[in-house]
């Protein structure tokens, strides 16, 4: 059985990077929000591939900038007062159907040199060595950015008034977790695909919810769930030929659904 090291690391470095960043939109409650990122990327990332085309460059280098921007334009308008709701279902409908008007015009009027059909559905064993060492470099930024600022993330979460008289700059933490959530989102999008990131930046806290018992070890078991996710994902996705996407999902569900029976029988 043919095996690339470029797989594993690949899908390890998403596993690990969605699950750092898992505990925080959990204890942030910022589901809603991670929820609206892939489609944002998705249109990013579009973008990105067109003007990548017309410049020679790689896509990444303007899929990210673009994103950036729309996710700080959603936050800016949220804290001018629009309600979340509000500002979330108008975002969505308009990075989808941008999405969808940018992707049929690539189709129409640009040559194949990169499937879309990998951004939507994830193409981790397919990836270049160019893409392998992107995931790296992004799950180590993504790393060295949470882990000194995980405690403060999570005091914010439980009381954001309690955060600012505590001396933490409440609204600048809101940017730099949403700059960070945005950057995970359009790098990671080719190797996880915009179906799976939801499952991937949500359900490896859900998990480690119920079975942590502090801050601290909430993060680890989200770490070390979805590890085993994406490794075992790996294994049987080249054994039963699946996407290994898609196997990182079920198995994230199934590993969910066993502790919420387990938790019903007791």
């Amino acid at each position: 059985m043919y095996f690339d090291p470029r797989w594993l690391i690949v899908i390890l470095g998403s596993a690990i990077s969605f699950s750092v960043l898992s505990p925080i939109i959990y204890a942030r409650k910022l589901n809603f929000f991670a929820s609206t990122l892939p489609h944002s990327s998705l249109l990013a990332v579009t973008i990105g591939y067109m003007l990548g085309f017309l410049t020679g460059t790689h896509p990444a280098l303007w899929a990210v900038p673009v994103s950036i921007v729309l996710s700080l334009f959603l936050v800016a308008i949220i804290h001018r007062g629009v309600s979340e709701d509000s500002a979330t279902s108008v975002f969505v409908g308009f990075s989808v159907s941008a999405s969808v008007a940018a992707m049929y015009y690539i189709l129409t009027n640009f040559p194949a040199q990169t499937s879309l059909w990998s951004y939507i559905l994830g193409d981790p064993l397919l990836v270049s060595w160019e893409d392998t060492l992107l995931t790296l470099a992004i799950c180590i930024l993504i790393i060295l950015t949470v882990l000194p600022i995980y405690m403060k993330e999570i005091v914010i979460g439980q009381d954001r008034d309690v955060a600012q008289v505590l001396g933490i700059n409440v609204k600048l933490h809101d940017y730099l977790v949403i700059l960070t959530l945005t950057v995970a989102s359009v790098t990671m999008l080719k190797t996880v695909g915009f179906v799976i990131e939801h499952v991937a930046f949500l359900m490896p806290a859900v998990i480690a919810a119920g079975i942590a018992k502090d801050a601290k070890m909430f993060l680890v078991y989200s770490v070390l769930v979805s590890a085993f996710a994406g490794i075992l994902s790996l294994i049987l996705s080249i054994w039963l030929n699946l996407a290994p996407s898609a196997v990182y999902g079920l198995l994230l569900v199934g590993i969910y659904s066993i502790l919420l029976m387990r938790r019903g029988s007791e």
